[in-house]
């Protein structure tokens, strides 16, 4: 979805920033090291060319069915052009967070930007995670948020996409966390697990309260708060889980 993924792409960037904060505040250039070249070719050789291959199979659902084709490259080289000032924009956004305000304050910008990503996705599901053709969208036909995980577009976007993106993601992730002591690594992981546990409360928190004054559309009701909780606490797991696999330095006594 092109509306959203400067947040997904910022995400990612700023996530692999934190992972490498040992590192990356000991570098002299912050334009010219090793670790900004492994960012850059994980999102340039593997993230876009596999999500502008989902924007070609789905062009209606990625532009949020303003389009039902794309008839020449203009719209995937926009997004490419979109994916590569992102990345270097949340890697020099990241950077000054991580110099001058510390680890905590990537973190917590890294996992904002997943939680507006992911919870954007539940909570205007009848757009962003639609199953149905353009046609069907245009027509005002109503698809469940269920219908979505059986579709297709699931298999395009979540199946195919991290089986291509999410080896490299996991692996520099965990290459950069390896070598810390087990207390830094412990840390790192609380602090991730209690800013995504925040940030789910205060999305969630922020919409009970629109909806309690009256103010949403009657098409939003309390129901969106499952969606919402489901991409949320889904995509943490994912995010989280897997650094347990890091290696420390020292082991716990």
């Amino acid at each position: 979805m092109l509306v959203l993924e400067p947040f997904w792409v910022y995400a990612s960037v700023s996530f692999f920033v934190s992972c490498g904060r040992r590192q990356l505040l000991k570098v002299q250039e912050v334009w010219g090291n090793v670790y900004l070249s492994y960012i850059l070719i994980t999102i340039t050789a593997v993230f876009a060319p596999v999500e502008n291959w989902v924007l070609h199979r789905n062009p209606d659902w990625e532009t949020s069915f303003l389009m039902e084709k794309i008839s020449d490259s203009s719209v995937i080289a926009l997004a490419s052009l979109i994916h590569i000032t992102c990345a270097l924009s949340g890697y020099a956004v990241s950077m000054y967070l991580l110099r001058s305000h510390g680890e905590g304050a990537v973190i917590k910008s890294s996992v904002w930007a997943f939680t507006i990503f992911f919870d954007a996705q539940g909570l205007f599901y009848d757009t962003l995670m639609y199953s149905g053709t353009y046609h069907e969208f245009h027509s005002g036909v109503s698809k469940s948020y269920w219908s979505f995980f059986l579709s297709s577009r699931f298999f395009d976007a979540y199946i195919i996409f991290f089986a291509f993106f999410g080896p490299p993601f996991y692996g520099l992730s965990i290459y950069l966390n390896n070598g810390c002591t087990a207390a830094e690594h412990r840390s790192f992981l609380w602090q991730l697990k209690m800013e995504a546990v925040k940030d789910g409360c205060i999305t969630s928190g922020i919409y009970l309260a629109l909806f309690c004054s009256g103010i949403l559309p009657d098409t939003y009701g309390l129901w969106r708060l499952v969606p919402m909780t489901i991409m949320h606490v889904s995509s943490s797991l994912f995010l989280i889980l897997p650094l347990h696999l890091c290696q420390t330095k020292e082991k716990d006594h």
